[in-house]
C-alpha cells in the first residue's frame, strides 16, 4: 500500500510541470486597443496577419477608429482623456508636448529593453533613428520605416504628382512639357485650340491646389527650404519665390489656371477632369484607375500621361514632395498614458519590425495570399481577385499594404497589384532631386518648437492670403517688398534663425 502511494505522489509530480505548462497555455490574451484612422475598422480586425502576431505575442488587438473617419473627432477624443492603448495617427511635430501633457509615453527605455528587432534596425541605420528621435535623443512613437534601399522603394514614396491629357497633346501636336516655358505653351495651346473638340473655348488648362509643385522650377520651394547654394531659406522671402508668382499671375491673368487652383472643391475638380474640360492637374497615382473610366465613357480616346517635376535652368528637376525626402511615413504609432501593459504593447509593435511581422502586414499568410519564386514575394491569383461582398482585392483579408503599420518594408507589394500605369507615374515622379527639401525629420528642442508653434500659424495663414491675392492680381505684385516686411514682422525671422541653428546642428552630427 505504501510503495503504491509513494508511485502515486511521485506521478504526480512529474505531471505537475506539465500540468502548470497547460495552464500557462490557456493564460488569456493581453488586450490592446488601437485607434487609426480608417472607413472600415472591421476590415483591419479581420486581418489574418494580425492575427499570426497576435498568436505570436500573446496580444489581441481591437482595432477602433473615429466617426466618420474625422480628425475632429479624433481630437476630442484626445482632448477628453478617454484614450485607447495604442493610437496610429498622422504625424505631430508635438510630440513632446503630447508628452509634456501626459498623452503618450516616452518609449526611449521601453524599445531598448523590449524591442528587439527595432533596436536592431537602429542600430544596423543609425540615420534611421536620428529621423525619429527628438533634439534630447528621446524616442516618442514607432515609425512606419520604408528602406529606402530599392528604386522600388523610393517610387512608393512618390505616389503623386503632375498629369496631363495626352490625348489633347497628341491632337494638338504637342509633346509633355518638361520645362515652365514648354508648360505655358502647352497651356497656352490647350485654352485656345479647342483639344476637346466641343467648339467651345471651355478648357481648363491647368486645375487644381497645386500651383506650388512649380516653384522648384526656380530654385525654392512655398515654405522652408535649402537652396542650391546650401542655405536655409524660407522660400516665399526670396527673389526666386517673387518670379514664380509672377509667372503664376500671367497664367491665371490668361486664362490658364482653374477656379481650383485657389479655392478647391473636390466635386468640381472631379467633374471637369471626367467631363473633359481639365487638360492637366496635379493627382495621385490612381488616377487612371480613378478618372479615366469616367473619362472614356464621354471619349473613347481619352488618355493620360504623368508629367515629370519641371526642369529650371540647368535642366535639373527637383521635387517638392517632402515626403520623398526622408524614410519615415507621416502617420506614427503612439503609446498612451492609459495603457495598463506597455510591455505587452511594446513586444507586439516590435515583433511587426521583424522580417516575419512585416511580410505579414504587407503581403499576408505564405501559400493564400502570396508565394516565393526564386526568392522573390508574388501574390497569389487569389490575392488579386476581387472580392465580392466589398469590390477590393481578396489580399486585404490578409494585410494591408499600404497602411503605416509599424514595419520596415517598402510597401513593395502594393506595386505588385499596381496596373502599368500606376508604375509609371511613380517611375516618372521619382526621378527628380529631393536637395531643396529641408528634412523633414530634423527635430527642434521644446523651446525652439514653441517658438516655432507661436508663430507660423499666423504666418501661414497670411501667406496663403497673400499668395493667392498676388496670383490673382488683387494686390500687386509691386507691394512683394511690404509683404515680406510683413512677415519679418511677425516673427519670420526668428523662425528662420531656428531652422538654421537645427539644419547646422543636424549636419555635424
Amino acid at each position: 500500500m505504501k510503495k503504491r502511494l509513494l508511485a502515486l505522489l511521485m506521478t504526480m509530480m512529474l505531471l505537475l510541470p506539465l500540468l502548470t505548462g497547460c495552464v500557462k497555455t490557456q493564460e488569456k490574451a493581453v488586450q490592446i486597443t488601437w485607434y487609426l484612422r480608417t472607413e472600415d475598422v472591421d476590415l483591419y480586425n479581420r486581418l489574418q496577419g494580425v492575427r499570426v502576431i497576435e498568436e505570436a505575442t500573446g496580444v489581441d488587438v481591437v482595432f477602433q477608429s473615429p466617426p466618420d473617419n474625422s480628425e475632429d473627432a479624433y481630437k476630442m477624443m484626445v482632448a477628453s482623456g478617454k484614450l485607447p492603448d495604442v493610437i496610429m495617427w498622422q504625424h505631430s511635430a508635438a510630440m513632446d508636448r503630447m508628452y509634456e501633457e501626459g498623452t503618450i509615453i516616452d518609449l526611449t527605455d521601453l524599445i531598448a529593453q523590449y524591442a528587439p528587432n527595432l533596436t536592431r534596425i537602429f542600430n544596423e541605420r543609425p540615420e534611421l533613428r536620428r529621423e525619429v528621435e527628438t533634439a534630447e535623443g528621446r524616442l516618442y512613437y514607432f515609425p512606419s520605416i520604408n528602406p529606402m534601399l530599392t528604386v522600388e522603394d523610393v517610387c512608393r514614396k512618390s505616389y503623386s504628382g503632375l498629369i496631363i491629357r495626352q490625348d489633347w497633346l497628341d491632337k494638338l501636336g504637342l509633346s509633355v512639357p518638361q520645362t515652365i516655358g514648354e508648360w505655358y505653351e502647352v497651356l497656352t495651346a490647350f485654352k485656345l485650340r479647342d483639344p476637346n473638340g466641343n467648339g467651345f473655348q471651355d478648357e481648363i488648362p491647368f486645375d487644381g491646389w497645386a500651383l506650388p509643385y512649380f516653384a522648384p522650377a526656380f530654385g525654392v520651394l512655398n515654405t522652408f527650404c535649402v537652396k542650391a547654394d546650401g542655405t536655409v531659406a524660407f522660400g516665399p522671402m526670396e527673389p526666386e519665390y517673387k518670379e514664380y508668382l509672377e509667372t503664376m499671375h500671367q497664367w491665371y491673368a490668361e486664362g490658364l489656371l482653374g477656379p481650383n487652383c485657389l479655392i478647391h472643391s473636390d466635386s468640381w475638380w472631379t467633374e471637369n477632369i471626367v467631363n473633359g474640360l481639365t487638360g492637366s492637374f496635379a493627382g495621385l497615382d490612381n488616377a487612371w484607375r480613378y478618372y479615366l473610366p469616367g473619362m472614356q465613357e464621354n471619349d473613347a480616346a481619352a488618355a493620360m500621361s504623368p508629367v515629370g517635376w519641371p526642369m529650371n535652368a540647368d535642366g535639373v528637376r527637383y521635387t517638392p514632395r517632402e515626403d520623398v525626402a526622408g524614410h519615415m511615413a507621416t502617420a506614427v504609432t503612439v503609446i498612451t498614458s492609459a495603457c495598463e501593459d506597455p510591455v505587452a504593447a511594446v513586444k507586439f509593435i516590435d515583433y511587426m519590425y521583424s522580417e516575419e511581422g512585416s511580410a505579414l502586414l504587407t503581403w499576408g499568410i505564405e501559400g493564400k495570399s502570396y508565394t516565393v519564386v526564386d526568392g522573390k514575394k508574388q501574390l497569389t491569383e487569389h490575392a488579386l481577385s476581387i472580392d465580392p461582398d466589398h469590390d477590393w482585392l481578396m489580399l486585404y483579408e490578409y494585410a494591408i499594404g499600404h497602411a503605416s503599420f509599424p514595419k520596415y518594408d517598402g510597401e513593395n507589394v502594393v506595386l505588385a497589384s499596381y496596373p502599368e500605369e500606376q508604375l509609371i507615374a511613380e517611375q516618372t515622379w521619382a526621378d527628380a532631386s529631393t536637395a531643396l527639401i529641408f528634412p523633414p525629420y530634423i527635430p527642434f528642442t521644446v523651446e525652439e518648437r514653441a517658438v516655432i508653434d507661436s508663430v507660423m500659424d499666423d504666418v501661414n495663414n497670411y501667406f496663403t492670403e497673400m499668395h493667392i491675392k498676388f496670383i490673382t492680381g488683387a494686390e500687386p505684385l509691386s507691394n512683394y517688398d511690404a509683404f515680406i516686411a510683413q512677415l519679418e514682422r511677425m516673427g519670420l525671422d526668428r523662425v528662420l534663425d531656428i531652422y538654421r541653428t537645427a539644419y547646422a546642428r543636424a549636419m555635424t552630427e
